[in-house]
């Protein structure tokens, strides 16, 4: 039988990775990585299936296989990763340059009992009432306002 009366507590939930040192926030970027990887690599199966479904097979012929064509396509291919590659680091250092001096990651403010019994349209000894309770019965008319308030 569960005893009603010990409340359940959990804990709260904490993010502040500036509170952390370098060699934590490096661990856990090391061990997102690989979790990363990991998920990726479950899915190596279906991306084969998909190649061969698609004629992954005309690649081997047409570039592996194809000596005339092999330097050519393999140029083509690098020249194109590279490109990619370079605009995504040009994309990344002008996201550096833009932002670098702002921090847009700020925690909300705190919730003040009034700017909560104005967002509800309630008084604050309504909120205060509320957040005492601990089972409540709110009752709310056709457009969503709470028009009454049961506590048992």
């Amino acid at each position: 039988m569960r005893d009603d009366t010990a409340a359940l507590e959990l804990p709260e939930i904490i993010h502040r990775p500036d509170l952390q040192s370098r060699r934590q926030r490096g661990v856990f970027a090391l061990l997102s990585g690989l979790g990363w990887m990991l998920w990726l690599y479950l899915f190596l199966p279906l991306s084969t299936l998909l190649g061969w479904a698609f004629g992954s097979e005309r690649f081997q012929a047409y570039v592996i296989d194809s000596h005339e064509h092999s330097w050519a396509s393999l140029t083509v291919y690098a020249v194109t990763v590279l490109l990619a590659g370079m605009a995504l680091l040009i994309w990344a250092f002008y996201n550096y340059r833009r932002f670098r001096y702002a921090d847009r990651r700020r925690p909300p403010t705190p919730l003040t009992t009034e700017r909560l019994a104005a967002s509800f349209g309630v008084s604050e000894a309504q909120v205060e009432h509320l957040q005492r309770s601990r089972v409540t019965t709110l009752h709310h008319d056709a457009r969503g306002h709470i028009v009454g308030i049961e506590s048992t």
